[in-house]
């Protein structure tokens, strides 16, 4: 009995289309997600230790952080960065997690991202290694992609 391939996620990597640039292949994004606030009725209070009515309240979004050792694309966001220091520069940005043989398995949309903060997170010492270059997007909502 053939049983259904998996996905080597472990091994797969991100592809990130951001409006107006060249799609780029990034090591690690992290902060993809988005909570619910909960809302509690008050008028629950003093019902003899049952517990408050809960209600689902707005959405938060989570800001989102991409992670890049190559520095052309690395170069590309800290300039998209450095415009939004004039007049910030809303995109839309795409982001499809992909598995070892490059197939996309997962998709994120952001709507109105903008890139909030820039930071180099590792520096080789003695000239060995990677520099790991992160960039922190915020947005206005996160839609999960059917592929």
């Amino acid at each position: 009995m053939a049983f259904p391939r998996m996905p080597d996620l472990a091994t797969g990597n991100f592809l990130v289309s951001i409006e107006g640039m060249e799609p780029m292949s990034l090591t690690s994004v992290t902060g993809l997600g988005f909570e619910v606030v909960v809302l509690e009725d008050h008028e629950s209070r003093g019902t003899g230790g049952q517990a408050p009515h809960r209600n689902p309240g707005m959405n938060k979004v989570t800001p989102v952080t991409l992670s890049t050792v190559e520095l052309e694309k690395a170069y590309q966001l800290g300039k998209w960065r450095n415009d939004c220091e004039i007049k910030v520069e809303r995109k839309s940005v795409s982001i499809h997690l992909r598995d070892a043989s490059g197939i996309p398995v997962m998709g994120f949309d952001l709507t109105n991202a903008w890139p909030s903060a820039i930071a180099i997170n590792s520096v080789p010492t003695a000239g060995e290694g990677w520099i790991q270059i992160d960039v922190t997007l915020v947005h206005e909502g996160i839609t999960r992609l059917v592929l």
